[in-house]
């Protein structure tokens, strides 16, 4: 379940998936791999992300680093994802990273993880951008009660910005034209449940400028 870390490289399109290679329930999470050079038929690449000491594999996304921002390599694709621990008080989530060398086959796990800790219960599926106008990146993170919004220059250390209320899991925050003009655009908050806002955003602050719709 979860299609997570979409992105294109080098005529390829690569989709990973929330994925227990041990059977078909839920559970021992991992993140599966598959390419397609045209989005209808697909190849099975294998695990690309097993569980560590931090815990099994949840949801995220990933970013290819054509800046080489904090030092991986010149075109590292990077994954970004939730390390779930179980405790007797429930899962501890924390965010993690890894970096891949030969477009997005295999992937080195970051030697500082956990890049972001909480101890919020709901702290999950960072959600990577490069924000042009500012020149910095930006995680938005399911957390609490809505989506958090954090900020930075090397993709290895975080600033908390600014938080919106009223969404759950999988966050997107991304920019559209109105009617096709690239010169009026919104961006639009999303969440798993089918809700959305549209708003501005400065890099770090997102304002709604209306109530939350449901997407039918």
């Amino acid at each position: 379940n979860d299609p997570n870390g979409m992105f294109y490289k080098d005529g390829v399109y690569h989709l990973y998936f929330q994925y227990n290679p041990y059977g078909s329930m839920w559970g021992n999470m991992h993140w599966g791999h598959s390419t397609s050079t045209d989005l209808t038929h697909w190849n099975y690449e294998g695990v690309a992300l097993a569980p560590d000491a931090w815990g099994a594999i949840f949801s995220g996304s990933c970013v290819v680093d054509k800046e080489n921002t904090p030092g991986f390599g010149k075109d590292a694709v990077i994954a970004f994802y939730t390390s779930a621990k179980p405790s007797p008080w429930g899962d501890v989530q924390s965010q993690s990273m890894a970096y891949s060398l030969d477009n997005g086959k295999t992937f080195t796990k970051y030697e500082h993880n956990p890049i972001l800790t909480s101890t919020e219960r709901d702290f999950r599926d960072p959600k990577v951008f490069w924000y042009a106008p500012s020149k910095h990146w930006v995680l938005v993170l399911n957390e609490r009660d809505g989506h958090s919004i954090y900020t930075s220059s090397n993709l290895k250390d975080w600033k908390y910005e600014s938080h919106v209320t009223g969404f759950w899991e999988c966050p997107e925050l991304f920019e559209l034209p109105v009617d096709g003009d690239k010169n009026h655009t919104k961006w639009v908050m999303y969440g798993a449940t089918g809700t959305y806002m549209l708003g501005s955003f400065d890099g770090k602050v997102f304002t709604p400028e209306a109530g939350k719709y449901c997407y039918t």
